[in-house]
């Protein structure tokens, strides 16, 4: 007796160890484990595989495959795919028998991840050569209009038939599956056949319910992606029921959020509530979102507040943006990274300047205003120097050295192919453009104006593309003048210098450097926080795309500029500028009638004020009360 159950205690330990695992291999795995379950069975994966993980174009043709035991193939000759390839053999089969096809430019693309959509039509082709009768679709997803036209016929067959199913009515065309969703695909469809593996008279479960009812429909984020909560028939009713993570969208656009930004749509005339003026704001320009009441955003741009059309914007949830613009330490030097939304891909970048020393390398940065940094858990504020140095500064360099660089760099310009303007390739810079020989009438302009020769320079090179484009070949017009976004003008200039002197006397001088000019927001080129940049241009970061210019000079030709002078800001608004460091019986000689103006500093010497180079025209200096200004950290 006891020897029989010594045996049958050995029996039941052997049994346990050959015993299959696939039992327990996919226990987390919830409602896919049959579906992995029938994989493992048919040699397609292995049980430390992660199904997690997302599935690849080879990795499903080779499932497909090995769960109809197809194989009979012929020989392919896809790029991609080698015959030492482990996926070879299969992708060949699944070529052969017509489930998949390669692409145009003898690929087959075997790593690339799988969408949705894709996968419902190799299903389809699974169906076909199975001869599995399918039923005809009447139920359509929420999001049925992303489903590639071709392919909406396939996805409600496959939904009909119990294949395919959404998450509360949404099918997610373009999400890619993960290898347990694609184990369960396989396996509801392979239901449909007499496979001995598929677990007898089980019928593929119906779809999720259609999508919530009401057109506001309250979504939250999840993993980058936006999950129906429920419908609403007003935008009052669903904002009541919005939390930080959550999304109101009408008709597939989102209309309000907890948490993200704006970006514009196209060219718009941004009314600001600090300033109570508008400025001109370019498509793709982010800003950060304030709140929304269903028809128009409060929105703010380099701290302008202002009310916005939904119909001028799109709205991007933190949670789900593809990308956003960023800045990097790069070697040092501050790279400034652009996102365009519409393409959802990163389209250029230019040097600003100098890196923050405080900023990491290769960490990503964000800023509202190009000046305060968030990245990395800190947050820093950093002026670059080139940006926010006031107009009426001196360069250190003389007319023979800016020729000098202006050559080198149209050398360097023809060494390189030319440069692209509109798609148009122009060459021969260095004996065509109108940049040759530009230090002599830089530097009177200087002497005569006050204004910095480098900075005008520094404006020619990006508005004329370095003197290369039709406005300055043709017309001497080098820094767009009359050339508005809106309503170009062809003025032809009889010579580069008149056009330079046009440049000062009819805009820089009277209009925006002149305190109470019709533009005054700041004598520097500055951003759309203020200087030039608020209503000279559309481009959010003209003023930093011309500091980089100088920049890269002053680099080039020993950095004489960098640090020159100390900058300020004033902190209160209506601030009188005097010529005498008095308040008695003291006319002042200008006002700043807005906070946080730009000020060079160039001396703290007599007690309680500040003198300042002037910027209302003038040879003398000027005083303001040292409470009255703030130096500020800059970047050089």
């Amino acid at each position: 007796m006891k020897k029989l159950s010594f045996i049958s205690l050995l029996a039941i330990c052997f049994m346990l160890v050959l015993a299959p695992q696939s039992q327990a291999a996919f226990n987390g795995a919830g409602s896919h484990k049959d579906g992995l379950d029938y994989l493992l069975k048919k040699g397609a994966i292995e049980e430390s595989i992660n199904y997690n993980a997302s599935v690849t174009r080879a990795q499903f043709a080779s499932y497909i495959v090995k769960s109809l035991q197809i194989t009979a193939y012929d020989a392919v000759s896809f790029t991609d795919v080698p015959k030492n390839s482990p996926y070879y053999e299969d992708i060949a089969r699944a070529v052969t028998a017509g489930i998949v096809t390669g692409y145009t430019d003898d690929t087959f693309k075997p790593d690339t991840y799988i969408s949705r959509q894709h996968m419902a039509v190799m299903l389809d082709r699974l169906m076909d050569y199975a001869k599995i009768d399918k039923k005809k679709g009447t139920k359509t997803f929420a999001d049925h209009d992303k489903i590639n036209a071709d392919y909406r016929d396939i996805v409600m067959t496959a939904s009909e038939m119990g294949i395919i199913q959404g998450k509360q009515g949404y099918f997610n065309p373009q999400n890619n599956a993960t290898i347990a969703q694609s184990a369960t695909f396989i396996y509801r469809t392979m239901q449909y056949t007499n496979d001995p593996e598929v677990k007898p008279g089980e019928k593929p479960e119906e779809p999720d319910n259609p999508a919530p009812t009401g057109d506001y429909q309250l979504q939250k984020i999840e993993y980058g992606r936006l999950i129906p909560v429920r419908g609403f028939a007003s935008f009052s009713d669903a904002s009541k029921a919005m939390g930080n993570n959550h999304v109101i969208t009408l008709h597939g656009r989102v209309v309000n959020m907890g948490t993200g930004f704006a970006v514009a749509n196209k060219y718009i005339s941004y009314k600001s509530e600090n300033i109570n003026d508008v400025m001109a704001v370019a498509e793709n320009t982010e800003m950060e979102f304030i709140s929304s009441d269903g028809k128009n955003a409060r929105v703010r741009l380099s701290g302008h507040v202002s009310t916005v059309s939904l119909n001028d914007i799109t709205l991007y949830p933190f949670g789900t943006s593809k990308g956003r613009s960023y800045y990097q330490n790069v070697n040092g030097e501050l790279i400034h990274y652009l996102y365009k939304h519409s393409s959802n891909q990163y389209y250029a970048s230019y040097v600003v300047g100098k890196a923050p020393s405080s900023m990491k390398p290769n960490v990503r940065y964000h800023s509202w205003n190009g000046i305060h940094f968030n990245g990395d858990g800190t947050s820093e504020e950093a002026y670059n120097y080139y940006q926010f140095l006031p107009a009426r500064s001196t360069t250190s360099y003389t007319a023979q050295e800016i020729d000098n660089y202006v050559m080198q760099q149209l050398r360097n310009l023809d060494a390189n192919g030319g440069i692209w303007i509109n798609g148009v390739n122009h060459k021969n810079a260095a004996s065509k453009s109108k940049l040759i020989g530009i230090g002599s009438a830089l530097k009177r302009v200087e002497q005569q104006h006050n204004i910095n020769a480098m900075l005008i320079l520094s404006l020619a090179f990006h508005e004329s593309a370095y003197g290369m484009s039709d406005h300055a070949q043709k017309l001497n017009n080098l820094f767009g003048l009359y050339v508005y976004d809106t309503n170009p003008l062809n003025k032809n200039f009889a010579s580069i210098e008149a056009n330079i002197n046009e440049l000062v006397s009819k805009f820089w001088q009277p209009n925006y450097i002149t305190p109470g000019g019709w533009y005054a927001n700041g004598a520097v080129v500055g951003s759309k926080a203020f200087g030039f940049n608020v209503k000279y241009a559309s481009d959010p970061f003209w003023g930093a795309k011309i500091a980089g210019h100088y920049y890269r000079a002053d680099r080039a030709m020993g950095f004489k500029d960098a640090g020159k002078y100390t900058i300020g800001l004033t902190t209160s608004a209506n601030l009188p500028v005097r010529t005498v460091a008095t308040t008695y019986n003291n006319t002042p000689f200008f006002t700043y009638k807005r906070a946080g103006m730009p000020v060079i500093i160039t001396s703290g010497n007599i007690p309680d004020w500040y003198e300042l180079l002037s910027d209302k025209l003038y040879n003398g200096r000027v005083y303001v009360p040292k409470a009255n200004v703030r130096i500020i950290p800059t970047v050089k």
